[in-house]
């Protein structure tokens, strides 16, 4: 069935796009296998051209942006090899060059910019008040990494009755592999779609 899109009630999450996540130049990026995945996939590329599309359009382009000190979190996981790394540093802290957005997808004036603390965008984020505010039904999930912070959204958006269109070149796991086998466990749950569909879609 061919994908359809209701430019009006839809809306753009580009999520943890950011210089610690995704730069070849950061050590952590390095560490966990993003960097080299993005440059193989090319997928910055195609996320700025689905972003340049969804503009175009119409179609809000919000960006999720991690900051560990963002919202209220009463408490911070401390077990798993994640959180040891992340616990007590300047990983994507806000005002820091890793922090920022990648180059190539960097908020233009006047777009929403959401601040959260940990995996899902609704966490201490106001991301639902934004999205209901503008009558946002339907996401077009984009982001790093497919099998956290994609995947953790996806599902929080479904409890919380929202319609998830998954684009699936522009995300990327540590591999190929996570990421294969994370796209095939979502697609139950939303629609499975490249940039390239979901552009066309948008007419």
């Amino acid at each position: 069935m061919a994908l359809t899109i209701d430019k009006s009630k839809t809306a753009l999450l580009v999520m943890d796009v950011q210089n610690d996540i995704t730069h070849p130049d950061s050590p952590m990026a390095q560490q966990l296998g993003f960097a080299g995945m993005i440059q193989k996939t090319d997928m910055l590329n195609k996320l700025r051209g689905l972003m340049d599309a969804c503009r175009e359009k119409g179609v809000p382009v919000i960006h999720v942006l991690i900051d560990l000190e963002a919202g209220v979190q009463p408490r911070w996981p401390h077990r798993g090899a994640f959180f040891q790394l992340v616990s007590g540093g300047n990983v994507c802290k806000r005002g820091t060059w890793g922090g920022d957005a990648a180059d190539l997808v960097k908020p233009l004036p006047g777009e929403t910019i959401v601040y959260k603390c940990i995996f899902s965008a609704f966490v201490s984020s106001g991301l639902q008040e934004v999205l209901d505010s503008q009558g946002i039904t339907d996401l077009i999930l984009s982001g790093v990494s497919t099998d956290a912070v994609v995947e953790s959204t996806a599902w929080d958006a479904n409890d919380r009755g929202y319609s998830n269109i998954l684009a699936e070149d522009c995300c990327v796991c540590a591999t190929q592999e996570a990421h294969d086998i994370t796209v095939q466990r979502m697609a139950g749950r939303c629609d499975v779609a490249t940039s390239a569909d979901i552009i066309a879609a948008l007419g």
